[in-house]
């Protein structure tokens, strides 16, 4: 967990942009209204003004959190001869994406996307090193840093909603499946985080519910091909 927290960065941007940052305590408080869900891996979330990241990394950590439990679980159940060097990043890698791909944030400030994005990524990197003993590899780091790239975007929630494109990510196997929407036609009132992309056919009532198409698709790539794949675009 981050310290020295900074709620206003200057006066200016209180001023032009509103710009007050959430207080982790207030943060974690939120989050534990909806705990169940920070705490599934592919559970989706979206801070529309996510400033520097306050509530991303948070939930961020929640979901490293749970691997790093079903990554000591299974070393339990494991026998000696089965803890090959380096055992752990096999399982820990593609989960640990897919948590960080499941992750989005829109801010109006460059800067503030920025930061936010370098805030994610090195409590990524951070916790890869504590958990697997590793330093993490150049393949996933790229993966790391697409993944970012895609999902923290600067832009305008409310009036710039047909410039925003985001990607929806589905980790199959150890393959990723890239689909991306236009941010205007997933703005429907559906019922939790799963329906960020996709809705049931029917709502509760039996009435027909708005389903966005993606504008683009993608094959299913290897993890590690990600960034890769990525550049070639």
């Amino acid at each position: 967990m981050e310290k020295n927290e900074q709620q206003v960065i200057s006066r200016e941007r209180v001023v032009n942009h509103g710009e007050v940052l959430t207080a982790r305590r207030e943060v974690d408080a939120m989050l534990d209204l909806v705990k169940q869900e920070t705490e599934r891996i592919d559970s989706r979330f979206l801070e529309p003004a996510c400033g520097t990241g306050n509530f991303l990394v948070a939930i961020l950590e929640r979901k490293l959190a749970v691997l790093e439990k079903r990554l000591a679980l299974r070393e339990s159940k494991l026998k000696k001869a089965e803890k090959k060097y380096p055992w752990k990043a096999a399982f820990y890698e593609p989960d640990s994406l897919l948590a960080l791909a499941c992750i989005y944030g829109i801010d109006i400030l460059p800067d503030s996307v920025q930061a936010a994005k370098e805030r994610l990524l090195g409590i990524f990197i951070d916790r890869y090193c504590a958990i697997v003993g590793l330093e993490p590899g150049k393949e996933y780091l790229g993966a790391a840093r697409l993944i970012l790239d895609k999902n923290i975007l600067v832009g305008d929630a409310l009036n710039g909603v047909d410039q925003i494109i985001f990607t929806n990510w589905s980790l199959i196997g150890r393959q990723f499946k890239r689909e991306e929407y236009r941010f205007s036609e997933i703005q429907q009132e559906t019922a939790d985080a799963d329906s960020l992309f996709a809705s049931p056919q029917k709502s509760d009532t039996g009435k027909p519910v708005f389903i966005p198409s993606p504008v683009r698709t993608w094959p299913l790539v290897h993890y590690l091909k990600l960034a890769e794949e990525g550049a070639e675009l």
